[in-house]
């Protein structure tokens, strides 16, 4: 019962906040957005954990991984998400992220040696046909300055990284470290990185504080990464980041509704095919490993 509760927290929050991160863009650049974001979840979860008594004093080590998973999790993966979604329409973001199950699983193999079985390969094609299908029209058409296709490279880069931050989390599940508390560092490790990628970059991290920003903002930061955040790294440390991933198959669908009401997103035969392809790719694999996992 608790892993369907924390499953259907990450699924409804993050199904919503691929629109909600377009409030954002415009009012301030996605590095000052990513930066604002995660300080204020930092913040708030190390305020929790002093409020709950949770460990705070860890060994360098502990350290280092939190700060591999902030960069890679709260703050690269972020930062990549947010330029794409100025390419492309929060949805489509969505589906992209529909690639992590695949990244998680050769993630685990390489790292973990964990088997790859043939469901697995085959659900991969299924699932990548189905990302060909949704961008056939811009692939036959290449222009090296198409929005969409770089809309898509970019997506699927933010995916790798939000993959790497998943299994560094099977790292802190190992020694025993609260999801509270590894997050906390985490997002304040990655809210520093992305301020000196700003630096680097010369970005401003001036922001236009309006209702809609301001709004946005919190939502992200108290929703989207404190409270999802949290119920998906549970479910990473309790079931794996191979089953895990089946938040992977509500949420684009929810996104891509809110697209369509909210972004005025058209829907294509190729892109509702291509959407079904990619959702049933994840089904094929996930059913499988869950039936691996009873015998």
């Amino acid at each position: 019962m608790r892993n369907l509760v924390l499953y259907l927290l990450c699924t409804l929050i993050w199904g919503s906040t691929w629109l909600v991160i377009t409030f954002q863009l415009g009012a301030a650049s996605p590095v000052a957005s990513v930066f604002y974001r995660f300080l204020i979840s930092a913040v708030l979860l190390l305020i929790a954990c002093k409020a709950f008594r949770l460990p705070l004093d860890f060994k360098l080590k502990h350290h280092r991984w939190f700060l591999a998973q902030g960069i890679c999790m709260f703050s690269v993966n972020y930062m990549l998400t947010y330029v794409a979604e100025g390419l492309i329409s929060s949805g489509m973001v969505a589906v992209t992220f529909t690639l992590l199950l695949y990244y998680n699983i050769l993630g685990t193999w390489l790292l973990f040696r964990t088997p790859v079985r043939r469901n697995v390969i085959f659900g991969a094609v299924i699932g990548g046909l189905g990302i060909g299908l949704i961008f056939l029209q811009e692939i036959l058409s290449f222009k090296s300055g198409s929005t969409s296709l770089w809309g898509l490279v970019v997506g699927a880069v933010a995916t790798v990284f939000a993959s790497a931050g998943n299994l560094i989390s099977y790292v802190h599940r190992k020694e025993n470290i609260p999801v509270m508390s590894s997050n906390a560092f985490g997002m304040l490790y990655g809210s520093i990185f992305t301020f000196l990628v700003g630096l680097v970059l010369q970005q401003s991290f001036h922001a236009d504080w309006t209702l809609k920003y301001t709004v946005s903002l919190l939502y992200l930061a108290v929703f989207g990464s404190v409270i999802a955040f949290g119920a998906y790294l549970s479910l990473v440390g309790r079931i794996g980041a191979e089953k895990a991933s089946y938040t992977s198959i509500l949420s684009p669908v929810i996104a891509l509704t809110l697209s369509s009401f909210f972004e005025n997103f058209h829907w294509t035969p190729e892109i509702a095919t291509g959407i079904v392809l990619c959702l049933a790719g994840n089904v094929i694999t996930l059913q499988k490993a869950k039936k691996r996992t009873a015998d």
